[in-house]
């Protein structure tokens, strides 16, 4: 200021801004958060699987019955819903879900995981164009959140029938032919 200035009564914008930096007070926000969001996949698969040979299912055709693992590690029940399979990019059609032990059709596509559980299942292709090997990806969502996705090389696949499907033991083999 020059020495002609008078000085303007009140206090300056400076000072006022220098007390709201100490004045404001810091709110840590807790966010509730999904506890499977930070842990690992709910579907777990290795490839392992067969093919279920052109119209020798009732409702699957020139399919697969992959096995996988599917792990709830919460304290609540969740849902699963699988969005989508794909074998070397070519859609694998609906998904038919069936526990393996005890021999249970969870349904098509969605289903629920009780808390703290892990078990085996079949996921069957429905009304696949081919039954080729390749990369298996399979989107899903678990209660409506983001898709996860999981993938593994799907090769060597033989037919459900007989011995040579290893995938499977004989009583989960059963299993799968009666609920399919």
């Amino acid at each position: 200021m020059s020495d002609l200035e008078e000085p303007k009564p009140g206090v300056s914008r400076r000072t006022v801004a220098k007390a709201m930096a100490w004045s404001v007070p810091a709110v840590a926000l807790a966010v509730p958060t999904p506890a499977y969001a930070a842990s690992p996949g709910v579907i777990t698969v290795t490839g392992a699987g067969c093919k279920l040979p052109g119209a020798s299912q009732n409702a699957v055709f020139k399919g697969y019955a992959f096995r996988a693992t599917i792990s709830n590690t919460t304290n609540t029940a969740i849902t699963v819903t699988i969005v989508d399979m794909t074998l070397d990019g070519d859609d694998l059609g609906n998904v038919g879900v069936i526990r393996l032990d005890p021999c249970t059709d969870l349904g098509t596509n969605t289903f629920t995981v009780a808390a703290n559980s892990t078990f085996d299942v079949a996921l069957l292709t429905q009304n696949a164009a081919t039954s080729a090997n390749g990369q298996l990806i399979i989107s899903y969502t678990v209660d409506g959140g983001p898709v996860q996705q999981v993938s593994t090389d799907a090769n060597a696949s033989p037919p459900i029938q007989g011995a040579s499907c290893t995938a499977f033991s004989d009583s989960e083999q059963d299993c799968i032919v009666s609920e399919a």
